[in-house]
Order: structure tokens, then sequence, then C-alpha cells
């Protein structure tokens, strides 16, 4: 069994596998691995290093870990795979490459197809450019599988994989279950399966993820729970959409439940997680927590990440000879004028012709200043530069209606541009707004791609059209550079230009706000202050405080950002040192942040998080030792025991009764007067009055703690009082709509709870019908005090302040009060919308016992009510050796379950089995501890 360490520093941590100490190794999964191979050349020119950000920060944590891995597709055809292999596994002393080999049909239909024309634009919120083909998924799911393959045959027991990018969506649940079927745990309790939805509703034929039936094959044990601790984290680098976006895409399901197989998830702002959260919810129908979700028998937790810029190689650029030369070059040729760069990929989603519009405005205003100056209409221009100076000044007023752009800036900006505009004189003289030269680096992308070649081709003609519009003999408004430059120059040209232009239509980060932000050390000669003219839908909007935010799609305010921008950094109106303190803060922010800081802290994370991996899912071994501890309950035993038992799952239909004999099991435990029995019920007091109001001896409370009726007493009283209420007036109605459009749904409204059952519909119209009414019920019920919870065939609205948790806590306490300790407890219940009632027992003395499937806080587990009531005639018969033989028999179905056919059940010391010991033996066979389950199961906690 692999446990991390967790009192050591991040860069020493380690893990303990069996007694033996090695490093954390670390396996990098990307689309491409970080070289670019040319299998026509001959070593060492057939292997280049390849660079860029991504590959920046996870080779600065190689030193961090002992192996570091690399599988990606190499970016070439080769006829010699098994060589070129070979040759991948030598180029690198540090990182070992993995090639996954594609053919041309697969990077065709896999990268061409399904990653570039389906998720990219759903992603970039870009529908009308969405195409689908089912031979795309196809082709998308085989590659996903490939590289699932490749990273289990080098993996080993306690590594951390760190699977990047919505190319490999599905790769994180594939891995998982390759691992369950190869080393899985042996386990008596099936795995949920995804319910399907009605066809039509991004349903598909095939189960591209979910296995129907995980298959085990025979493992050795202590191998399986290694292998069970292996980490997968999931970064996606670009935006994730609402669900109402990603539903469009018929393979949705299968893109959300892909990624739900990793540890951790990794996003770049909170939007984008509180998206994916939503699609988890409409189109897996179940509620998940703010940052976690069980799904499959583990955690998922899903954190935000914003990924920093590669300030090591900027910075290592600007010490260069050659960056020198080119800034010294560009500070001459752009003397006297203000130089706004862009540096984009030529791409769609980057709003490039929106950008040139919004020039193109900027332009027609300066030239129309231009010849009112010429034909000295003072009074004319004057009164255009207080309209300016009281629109800057609106524009950072707090709530103001005359901003530049609603919800844009943020109270944190102000401090230094409201200053700033303090300074700004009406007397100073304006800048020359003709002479401004708009610097285009437009990188060519997807060239092949007909969406492309049209944004291409767009560009082009509105260049052209605006430089023969303003252009003159010597001077042209945009440069325009249609392909990638060195670092040095780019280097360069960030440290010489005063704004920098950055108005994509949607993005997931852009980094490029933050690298101009690095360049601009003013410790360097000819580097200029400089501002940072950003869109509110690029990623980077949260941590850019002191930039200027504009709407991309509104070009008049954009335009005038570029105006404003330039006053401020550049004018005569603003002092110098206030210049710099416009870039400076940030500037800091992000060298502090940067690439390196970003990798760090998502696998330190994925590395320590002890939230996140197995979650607790009893099996039929501990369940059987139950038959030892109904001793405890024998009327030998002295002290007064307890028995809560809720079954609530079991009715699920509110009108449905109790079986025979079971009630006849509750009047033979209700005469022993060394029993405390209590049935707690998210049901209304009336119906549990109807089924077992006959038993005086029996407790009964109804809506999860509202009302109880105490033993003896024949009234019903109410126990928690809840004045919060006001909710159910809210979210009755919504869920009234569904019941009324859903055909054999019953909607049970109590006092402080709303139950919606849907046992009677169909099944797949119901269980379709259910994730949109958790869908909107969760967005409902956001600032409600309440909750939304899921069980078998019922969705349950109810108050934040009782539960049967707290039902349970409250009658064991009044009774301790009393000096009537209840030693020991059981409480068995099958309610999966009420778990708190595992949470408040005192574990020295409680047994919590789960009835049914699914993630439970209980140490054991029933399969059914009939293995519970079985369980329960042990109690009522009373009989010590009756219960020794039970035992027995249970102890022979736990060594099957345990697959250990010489363990002697005379060796079982019960002791180790309930205690939480350092390790519990059976017979001669030792098993290690466990952070997520110890031999026998159950939480070490």
């Amino acid at each position: 069994q692999a446990i991390f360490s967790t009192n050591l520093p991040y860069k020493q941590s380690f893990i303990r596998i069996n007694a033996h100490t090695i490093m954390v190794r670390v396996i990098f999964v990307s689309n491409r691995l970080p070289v670019t191979v040319n299998p026509d050349k001959e070593p060492p020119n057939d292997v280049q290093q390849s660079s860029g950000g991504l590959v920046s920060a996870l080779k600065s944590v190689v030193k961090d870990y002992d192996e570091v891995l690399w599988v990606g597709w190499p970016g070439a055809y080769c006829k010699d795979e098994a060589a070129m292999t070979k040759r991948l596994h030598e180029s690198n002393a540090s990182i070992q490459m993995h090639p996954v080999w594609l053919d041309k049909d697969d990077v065709e239909d896999f990268y061409n197809g399904f990653s570039n024309s389906s998720l990219w634009p759903l992603l970039h919120w870009m529908t009308p450019y969405a195409r689908f083909k089912q031979s795309w998924f196809e082709s998308y799911r085989k590659v996903n599988m490939k590289f699932a393959e490749i990273i289990l045959q080098v993996a080993k027991p306690g590594d951390i994989i760190w699977v990047h990018d919505y190319h490999l969506f599905m790769v994180p649940m594939m891995v998982r279950n390759l691992v369950d079927e190869k080393y899985g745990m042996p386990d008596a309790s099936p795995k949920r399966s995804r319910e399907l939805q009605p066809l039509g509703t991004n349903a598909t034929k095939t189960q591209g993820i979910v296995d129907k039936q995980v298959r085990f094959a025979p493992a050795n044990r202590s191998d399986a729970a290694a292998w069970q601790n292996l980490k997968i984290g999931f970064f996606l680098h670009t935006p994730f959409p609402s669900w109402e976006i990603i539903s469009c895409h018929p393979n949705c399901v299968d893109i959300v439940e892909g990624m739900l197989g990793a540890d951790l998830i990794g996003f770049h702002t909170y939007n984008y997680l509180r998206h994916y959260r939503s699609c988890v919810i409409r189109l897996c129908g179940f509620t998940p927590e703010m940052d976690m979700v069980e799904y499959l028998g583990r955690r998922t937790r899903l954190g935000v990440y914003p990924i920093g810029a590669n300030c090591t190689d900027i910075l290592n650029n600007m010490k260069t000879d050659k960056f020198k030369e080119h800034l010294a070059s560009y500070a001459e040729e752009f003397q006297g004028k203000s130089l706004v760069l862009s540096v984009e990929r030529l791409d769609y989603s980057k709003g490039m012709p929106h950008k040139l519009a919004a020039i193109e405005r900027y332009l027609e205003e300066a030239e129309k200043a231009q010849k009112r100056k010429q034909c000295q209409e003072s009074d004319i221009q004057d009164e255009d530069r207080q309209v300016r100076l009281a629109k800057l000044k609106a524009h950072f007023e707090v709530g103001s209606k005359d901003q530049l752009e609603k919800s844009s800036f943020r109270t944190a900006m102000t401090s230094v541009w409201n200053r700033a505009v303090e300074l700004v004189s009406e007397q100073a003289e304006e800048l020359d707004h003709t002479k401004t030269v708009f610097l285009f680096i437009a990188v060519p992308s997807r060239q092949t791609v007909q969406e492309y070649k049209a944004i291409e081709e767009e560009v082009h003609k509105r260049v052209s059209t605006i430089n023969g519009r303003f252009g003159t003999v010597n001077h042209t408004p945009i440069v325009y550079i249609h392909r990638g430059i060195p670092g040095e120059e780019l280097a360069a040209l960030y440290a010489r230009a005063d704004c920098c232009l950055v108005t994509p239509l949607v993005d997931g980060m852009n980094l490029v706000a933050k690298e101009f932000l690095v360049a601009k050390d003013r410790e360097v000669e000819h580097v200029v202050p400089g501002t940072v003219v950003l869109s509110e839908f690029a990623g980077a909007t949260q941590e850019m405080f002191d930039a200027l935010v504009i709407n991309p799609y509104n070009v008049e305010a954009t335009a005038d950002a570029i105006h404003l921008g330039l006053e401020l950094t550049k004018g005569n109106g603003v002092d110098k040192q206030l210049r710099w303190e416009v870039s400076e803060r940030m500037r800091q922010s992000v060298l502090a942040n940067d690439a390196v800081w970003w990798a760090a802290a998502n696998l330190k994370d994925l590395q320590e998080d002890p939230s996140i991996g197995r979650c607790l899912e009893p099996t039929k071994g501990p369940t059987s030792m139950l038959g030892v501890f109904a001793k405890d309950f024998s009327s030998k035993q002295e002290g007064r025991k307890a028995i809560f038992l809720n079954m609530d799952g079991s009715f699920k239909d509110p009108s449905r009764e109790s079986s025979e004999s079971f009630q006849q099991q509750l009047e033979a435990l209700c005469t022993r007067p060394d029993l405390y029995i209590c049935i707690i019920s998210g049901l209304t007091k009336d119906f549990l009055q109807k089924q077992f109001g006959h038993l005086e001896n029996l407790t009964l409370v109804a809506e999860h703690g509202i009302f109880v009726r105490y033993a003896g007493q024949p009234h019903w009283k109410e126990m928690c009082f809840d004045d919060s209420t006001a909710w159910i007036q809210k979210v009755t109605p919504l869920m009234q709509l569904f019941q009324r459009c859903t055909p054999g749904a019953q909607l049970d409204v109590r006092k402080a709870s709303v139950a919606w059952y849907y046992h009677e519909c169909d099944e797949q119209y119901g269980t379709f019908k259910t994730k949109e009414l958790v869908h909107q019920l969760a967005l409902s019920t956001g600032n409600l005090p309440c909750e939304v919870c899921q069980g078998d065939k019922v969705i349950e609205v109810k108050s934040l302040r009782v539960s049967n948790g707290f039902a349970v806590k409250k009658l064991v306490s009044d009774e301790d009060k009393k000096g009537n300790k209840f030693n020991p407890i059981m409480v068995i219940s099958d309610d999966s919308t009420d778990n708190s009632i595992f949470k408040f027992l005192p574990k020295d003395r409680a047994y919590m016992v789960r009835v049914g499937m699914g993630e439970t806080n209980a140490r054991h587990r029933f399969l059914d009510w009939n293995e519970a009531e079985q369980y329960l005639n042990i109690i009522v018969d009373d009989d010590p050796l009756g219960m020794e033989n039970s035992s027995e028999s249970l102890l022979e179905r736990f060594q099957t379950c345990m697959g250990d056919g010489n363990t002697a059940v005379e060796d079982i010391d019960l002791n180790d089995v309930e205690d939480d010991q350092p390790e519990a033996k059976i017979g001669s066979q030792i098993f290690p501890p466990s952070p997520v389950l110890d031999p026998l199961g159950r939480r070490q906690d």
C-alpha cells in the first residue's frame, strides 16, 4: 500500500511502498512530446527540442523527482517506429520520452477533426464553427486509448500522472478503468454504471469510457492497493463553456465523464470550474460539492490554477546581445511615435476583425482631433478633451452608470489609476494620436482549415483598407507580420511598446499580457512603461488588476481604452514615476506567479491533498464481521444498547408499507428493556404513525428530525425548530412543474423538505428529467438555506438546519445527560440523501452500517435489507451460541471475499479488527495501513 508522507517539504516528499522508500515518479502526458522529430535527418538533428511555456514549466520541476517520463505524439510519421522510439529514449537524459505513434488517418480525424473542428469551437463558445462526425469521435476514443495503454505500460504503483488539455479528455477515466481491470481491488460491491439518457440527448450507443461492469483480473492484494493509489491529474488549458454550449456536442457525456477519472482537475479560472461543475450536474445527473466530485467510488477535486508566463526564458532573452541590438533599433525607429503591440495566433477566437474595427475607430477620432488642431478650433478641442477626461474619471467610479465598460473594472484597479487621472492636466499638451503605430504579429494557424482561411483573408483585406485610408508616405498605421518571430526580438518589442492590445473574444488565459509585463524592467536601457488593454473574456483578467479591461465587442470602448491608455503612460500630463507604477505592481505579481510556480502548485496538490482518491466503498468483508459484533447486543451483555434504523430507501413509494417480517422483528426488539430502538426518517409523521404507531416502546423521528415521538409517549413533539423554511415556497413551484411534465412522478411537500419521487416513471425519461431538475435546483437554491440531495429514485431539497445526523446526535446526547449512556450503538441506514447520520456518532462505541451501494461514511455494508433483517434476527434470537455459529459462517464468506483460502478463522483478533491499529493481522497475512482503505475495507480514521 502506498502512503504519501505529508510531514516533509514538497521537494523532499516521498512515498513508502511495502516498507521500501523511493522518490516519487511523475509522468507528463500531452498531445505532443516536447521535441520535434524528423526521421529523414541523421542524429542528432533528427530530434530537436521544442520550446514553449508549458515545456519550460514542466521541465523546471524535473529536478524535484527521481524520474520524469513524458508520453505524447512525436509529431511525425515514421516507418521504423522501434528505432525512433529507442532514439527518443536516448535523446534526453533528464526526461524519458515515450512516443504514441499515430498514422495519418488518426491525426486527421483525431486532431484536425474531433479536437480542432468539434471541441475547440465549443470550448470557445464558437458554436457556428463546430462540426461533428461520428467517425471523428471513434478515432478520438481510439487515440485516447492508445495514450492510456502506453501510460499503463510505463507507470508504476504510486506514480503521479499529469494529463494535459482537451485532446486527451478521455484518458484519465481510461487509465483508471485499465488499472481496475488489471490491478483492481477485489470488491463485492459492483461499480455504478452510467445511466443512459434517451437517444438524442447526448447518449452514445457505445459506452466509450465506463463499462457496465468493471472486470477484475486476479491480483495480489498489496499490489492492488498500491495501484489504487495511482495519482492522476488533468489540466485544461482552454476555457470550459457552460453546459448549454458543451451539450451541443453529441458526445458531451463522454467528455465530462472522461475527466472524472482524474484525482485533480485544474482550470485557469473559477468561472471555468463553475461551468464544468454545472455540466456534471446537468449531464451526469448528480450534485457535487463546490470543489469536489464523488464518482464511481473516487473523489475528484476541482481546482483553479492560473498558468503563469515563462518568465525565465523572457528574462534570459533580455540578457542577450541580440535583444539589446533589437531594442536599440526599435527605440530609434519609433522615436516620437506611440507603439501598440498585438501578438496573436490567427484564430477566430482571438477577435482580430473586432480589434481592427476598434483601431479604425481610434484612427478616425485621431484624424478629427488633428484637423481641429490644424484649424485652431481650440474651443471644440478643449470640449472634446473635457469629455474624454470626464469619461476617464467615470471609468473608475464604482457603480457609475457612465463607466467605459460596465462590470469590467474592479476596485483594486482604482488605487493607481485614480491618482493618474488627477495628474492629467487639462492644460497639458495631448499626444498626437495620428502617429500611433499598431504592430501586429499574427502567427499562422491551421491554414488547411476553411474557417481559418476565411479569417486570414478578412484580416488581410481589413489591414490593407485601414493602411490605405490612414497611411501616408512617411507613416503606416498598421505593420502586419504574418509569421512568428524569435524570442529575443519579441522581448525587445514587448520592452519598447507603449501599450499591449490583448482583446480575444474568449481565451483560456492568454499569456501575451503577462509576457509583456515581464519585459517591463525599468532598469534596462530603452525600456519604456506600458499599459495593457485587456478583454474581459480572457482568463488573465482575473489577475491583471491594473489593466484597462474592456468588452472586445464594444468597438468604441476599445478605441477609447487605447487612447486613454496611451495618454496615461506616454502623455505629458502624467508623472514619469506614476507611469511605471501602472505596470510595476502587475509585473511583480506576474513574476511571483510564473509557469514554474503553476506547475509546482498543481503537482504539490495532486501529491499531497488528502481529500482526493478512493472513496469509502465498504465491501462485504467487513459486513460479514458484523455477525461477531452481534454478541455485543446480547441481553447477557451489561449496559444499555441502541439501534437506529433509517429505511427511507426501502420506501421509495411513500405509500408503501413495511414488510410483516420486519414488523415482527421490531416488536420483538422493543420488548427487551436493555435495547433502545429508534426509526429515524425523512418521511412524514403521519406515515410513520400509520406504519409503526402501535409499537409504544419504539422512538419515531420524522422529517429528518423535525418531529419526534418518544418511546412510551403517545404524542408527537417538535424536536428541531427551523424558522428558515420560506425557501419551500420558492422551490415547490419548480418541482411541481417537473412533476406535471414527468408522468409517474410524485411530489411530497413537508415542513422542512420537499421530495420528488420518480420510481414509477419510465426509466430513461425519468433519469433524463431528473438531471434537468437537479441542474435547475442547483441554480435556483445557491443563496437559500437548503441543500439538494439525491437518493434512489428521489430528489430531495431540505433545510440545512435539520438532518438525520443532528437528530441522532441529540437523542444520544440527551440519554447521556440522563445517565443512560448507550454502549454500543448500531446505526443501519439506506438513505442516500442524508449521509449525515454516520457523521456525528462516537466512533469508539458505534457500529455504522450502510444498506445498498454508493459512497458512505459508514464502516460496514449490507447489500440489501434482506441481509439486514438476517442480522437483526441474530439479535432477536438472543442466543450467544447461535451468534458464534453465525459468526463462523459469516467469516467463511469473509475469507472467500478476501481471496485467501489458507487464513485461519481462529487467528482473527477482534480487537485488531475494530480498533484503529497500525496494521491488522489475519492468520499469517499482514496488510499495511492505508489512508483510504485498510485491509478490512474500513476508513483508517
